[in-house]
């Protein structure tokens, strides 16, 4: 049984990616896997130096302890210290990546090559892949942030010309926390015997999953880059709607870098004729589960071992 440790900061994003390493490592092995809340309690120096840990007195040590947020880096690090076990970090750290055993980061971060890393194709996720499709669209609104800016009437414009040019489709648009009140209100008024406004408000953590599991086609934000991901690795056909940017950096270049390689359609290319297409589900969490086992050598036949024992 492998024994994972998993940190949470209490971000949906951050807590997903841990979810989804987890999940693709138990579809591969028996795992124990137990979650700490990286915010409480605290964790400090003291710990550290005194060889205590304030969690998981009752629970085995751990073979892999994982996180994903700047908040688990110290925890993680401590309960290493402590009690053992190898430490795998979901982004791009600010301490050393030697901190760590191994930090799976996305290539839009620009990683250096450095046998501590694997590069991923942006943050991973605990969306399963699926072909059952009921011949819907899901339409995903994010919202203004430090890399893009915000024009409600151009976002409506582009969703109510998807609309018109398929009339006969299921639509399924939700917004976002980050999504603000007048296009939050300004979406409402798509609504029509065809299409259903989902708030953020009235849904439910796996909301996004059931649906996504359902769409032919995913229409997302640009700034929205974890849902890109997620329609992604749910195997969906992937348009982004365009919003404006604030300047050229890597996140904003994101979007173009996919198109470039046909994961994803903009909204322009598909307005000028490109039909969305729906590629194999992009599975990187299963691809990092597997590429950690490999690297300590664990597989579905072979009982995990304790880290601290394996060479």
């Amino acid at each position: 049984m492998l024994v994972v440790w998993r940190f949470y900061d209490g971000k949906p994003g951050h807590d997903r990616q841990s979810a989804g390493l987890v999940q693709a490592l138990a579809a591969r092995v028996p795992v124990d896997a137990v979650s700490f809340d990286a915010r409480a309690p605290r964790i400090s120096t003291w710990h550290y130096l005194s060889c205590r840990l304030p969690i998981g007195a009752r629970t085995p040590d751990p073979d892999l302890i994982i996180g994903a947020g700047r908040r688990c880096q110290w925890p993680m690090l401590v309960a290493r210290h402590v009690r053992g076990g190898r430490a795998i970090y979901l982004m791009k750290p600010r301490l050393p990546i030697r901190c760590f055993d191994l930090c799976l980061i996305p290539r839009h971060d620009g990683p250096r090559p450095d046998p501590r890393i694997i590069i991923t194709d942006g943050v991973l996720n605990d969306m399963p892949a699926t072909t059952v499709r009921t011949g819907r669209s899901v339409v995903l609104i994010g919202g203004p942030s430090a890399h893009f800016t915000w024009d409600t009437s151009m976002l409506v414009d582009q969703i109510q010309t998807l609309i018109d040019t398929a009339p006969t489709r299921r639509w399924v648009i939700a917004d976002s926390r980050r999504t603000p009140p007048q296009t939050a209100a300004a979406l409402r008024h798509l609504a029509a015997d065809k299409v259903t406004i989902m708030p953020f408000q009235e849904s439910k953590r796996d909301w996004l999953a059931g649906e996504l599991a359902q769409s032919d086609q995913a229409w997302v934000t640009a700034d929205s880059v974890s849902m890109i991901y997620e329609g992604l690795s749910a195997g969906a056909a992937v348009g982004v709607l365009e919003i404006p940017i604030k300047r050229k950096d890597r996140i904003t270049g994101i979007v173009p870098d996919l198109a470039a390689r046909g994961l994803v359609t903009p909204y322009r290319n598909w307005r000028d004729g490109v039909a969305l297409e729906t590629r194999p589900p992009l599975r990187e969490a299963a691809r990092c589960a597997r590429l950690i086992l490999t690297r300590w050598g664990w597989d579905r036949t072979t009982r995990a071992l304790d880290s601290r024992k394996v060479n």
